[in-house]
C-alpha cells in the first residue's frame, strides 16, 4: 500500500453534459470506403485518391532525371555557342519544348487514366443472379458480351472476369495495373 498515490480528481471531468455526447458519438462514425481502396489493383493511390502512381517507384523518377540531366547539358554547353553564333531562337525554342515534355511527363504521370470501379461483392452477386435466372441447373460463367440500347443504337457491352463488370466499349483490362482501363476521349 505504500507505493499507491491518491490523485485529486477534477470535478469537471465527471459532469456529462448531451452536448459532449453526441461530439463524441460523431467522433466515431468513419467515413464510408471509397472503390479505390476496396479494389486498389497494382496502383498507389495519395491525396485521398487525387493522385494515382503505378507500382514502379523508379520509372518516373529516372525518367525526369534523364529530361533534366540532357537538358541542362544541352542548356550549358551548346545553347551558349548556338546564340553567339547563329541565333537565339533555337535556345528559346529549346526551353519551350523542355517544359512542355516536363509538364506532359507530370500531368500524364499524376492524371488517372480512366479506371473503372469494380463491382462490389452484391453487384457480382446480382449479376450471377441474372445468369442463373436462365434457367441452367450446372453452374457455367457470365456471357462474355452483352447487349444494351443507348439512344436507339445498340451498345455491346464486354464481361471482365477480373472485375466481375461488363464494361463499355473501348475499355480493356490492363495486366500492368490490374483494373479495366476506359479510353480517353478528351
Amino acid at each position: 500500500m505504500k507505493n499507491c498515490e491518491y490523485q485529486q480528481i477534477d470535478p469537471r471531468a465527471l459532469s456529462v453534459s448531451p452536448l459532449s455526447v453526441q461530439n463524441h458519438a460523431e467522433k466515431k462514425v468513419q467515413r464510408p470506403r471509397r472503390k479505390w481502396e476496396v479494389f486498389p489493383g497494382k496502383n498507389r493511390f495519395f491525396c485521398d485518391g487525387r493522385l494515382i502512381l503505378a507500382r514502379q517507384n523508379g520509372v518516373l523518377p529516372l525518367t525526369l532525371g534523364l529530361i533534366l540531366v540532357t537538358s541542362g547539358l544541352f542548356f550549358a554547353f551548346d545553347c551558349p555557342f548556338l546564340v553567339t553564333h547563329l541565333t537565339v531562337f533555337i535556345p528559346v525554342i529549346g526551353g519551350v519544348l523542355f517544359v512542355f515534355v516536363v509538364t506532359s511527363l507530370l500531368r500524364t504521370s499524376f492524371t488517372d487514366p480512366g479506371i473503372l470501379p469494380r463491382a462490389t461483392a452484391d453487384e457480382a452477386a446480382d449479376i450471377e443472379r441474372q445468369i442463373d435466372s436462365s434457367g441452367s441447373s450446372t453452374y457455367r460463367p457470365p456471357p462474355r458480351t452483352k447487349e444494351i440500347l443507348i439512344n436507339q443504337q445498340v451498345v455491346k457491352l464486354k464481361y471482365c472476369f477480373t472485375c466481375k463488370t461488363f464494361r463499355p466499349p473501348r475499355t480493356s483490362h490492363c495486366s500492368l495495373c490490374d483494373n479495366c482501363v476506359g479510353c480517353c476521349t478528351v
